[in-house]
């Protein structure tokens, strides 16, 4: 467990005028019992360098240096008159990395065919040379393996070059391409992205169309720290691809200079309500921590949500694949076996579960949650996390003639893949 810089809190912390524990105070003067709370806090500067570790410097929380570490001491400090029971949901920031994928394309060669290029390859008819560019009958992977042996004689297996050329198709357009040495040959390469992530790599003409003048891309093609990549790739997607749907990830990949040198770097974008925005790997998160009898503040796992109508849909497509289309009503939203629907949301416990199943409309639902939701909607589930049983706390919608609301919990059992869930009374 790491520990917090000793501080003296008479002096500090409890004269402020934001001091958490003030409205607290006051309230235990009216208490004999023991003091049960329930509350939200977020860190705040000061707290970050409380701690003696680099969180202090850098105002974050990370795999290597995880809140579970750092927050239960800190707690103990700022609420020492909550009792055994109180739960506390703290909100701080966490850096979940970089995206590793990004260092692939960042490796690779840039390089973009010149004139002196595609003459290299034969002037005559028929020949790159005659026209400086490709075409359908003059196509690319017939001349650039060779191309990249001659120009790259000292390339190791494992090397990639991503490749411009001018290719005629009714017009000339620019193309772009990555080519792969495997130690003998150079050949078309597939470069390996996350699902539903694109890829582009600024070319000159690019960077020229956001201006050549001095302090601008366009005048040495590359971007430096009087040129912030922010300040112009999101435009530049929002011209590059105006008809990109939200939600859409595109990784740029573009020239910069630092330290007398010009390397290669990425940023992914995602469209988010109209606009291109950078990926951050500092994120906001909320985790609750309990206080117990025999380990103070720790930690709590625990999984808390209420099921939407794409929760109940799961366990109605479940059920098609796996009991049948008899127990589907025409519409497929709702299911005859669970009693699962998701066009109202709910489960509904009137007539429409399997009788002959389960003994009551409970244990119906339990089964549905327990062994079909769960396991699709958390197929990487851990049984505990830091010695502290994983719970999962499902609030449900259920309709008996009446609208109620249940919360039931759930236990993991048996870690992902393939997690097993057992409802806990």
């Amino acid at each position: 467990m790491k520990r917090i810089v000793s501080y003296i809190l008479g002096a500090g912390l409890l004269v402020t005028a934001c001091n958490p524990m003030e409205d607290i105070y006051d309230e235990l003067d009216q208490h004999k019992t023991p003091f049960v709370q329930q509350l939200d806090y977020t860190l705040t500067a000061a707290d970050y360098e409380l701690f003696d570790s680099e969180v202090a410097d850098n105002y974050f929380f990370s795999e290597e240096e995880p809140a579970a570490d750092y927050i239960p001491s800190l707690l103990q400090e700022l609420f020492p008159a909550l009792d055994e029971g109180s739960a506390i949901r703290v909100t701080y920031d966490f850096n979940r990395g970089g995206l590793e994928y990004l260092d692939y394309l960042t490796k690779s060669i840039s390089y973009e065919l010149s004139n002196d290029d595609y003459d290299s390859m034969g002037t005559e008819t028929g020949k790159p040379g005659k026209y400086n560019n490709f075409d359908s009958g003059i196509p690319p992977g017939d001349y650039l393996p060779d191309f990249f042996s001659t120009k790259f004689p000292a390339a190791k297996s494992g090397d990639i070059v991503f490749v411009t050329y001018k290719f005629y198709s009714g017009g000339v357009s620019n193309r772009s391409e990555y080519y792969g040495f495997n130690g003998s040959v150079w050949a078309p390469v597939q470069v390996d992205l996350p699902e539903g992530v694109s890829n582009y790599e600024l070319t000159t003409d690019d960077y020229d169309a956001m201006g050549e003048d001095n302090g601008k891309p366009g005048r040495y093609d590359n971007f430096d720290s009087n040129m912030n990549p922010n300040d112009y790739l999101p435009t530049f997607l929002s011209i590059h691809l105006p008809f990109a749907l939200e939600g859409e990830k595109v990784a740029v990949v573009y020239k910069y200079y630092a330290s007398g040198k010009t390397t290669k770097r990425a940023i992914e974008y995602t469209k988010t309500d109209g606009k291109w925005i950078a990926y951050n790997p500092i994120m906001t998160q909320t985790d609750q921590f309990i206080n117990t009898s025999e380990s103070g503040w720790v930690f709590d796992p625990t999984v808390m949500f209420t099921m939407s109508k794409e929760d109940y849909q799961i366990i109605v497509d479940w059920v098609k694949s796996n009991k049948g289309s008899e127990f589907i009503d025409s519409y497929g939203t709702q299911e005859f076996w669970f009693s699962a629907g998701s066009y109202y949301g709910n489960y509904d416990v009137r007539d429409k579960w399997n009788t002959e199943a389960f003994s009551t409309w409970q244990e119906a639902v339990q089964t549905s949650i327990g062994d079909v939701l769960l396991p699709a909607k958390f197929p990487d589930a851990v049984s505990q996390v830091s010695g502290i049983d994983v719970m999962y706390k499902v609030t449900i919608a259920v309709y008996s003639g009446v609208n109620e609301q249940f919360t039931w919990s759930f236990q993991c059992t048996k870690s992902g893949p393939n997690p097993e869930f057992e409802f806990v009374e």
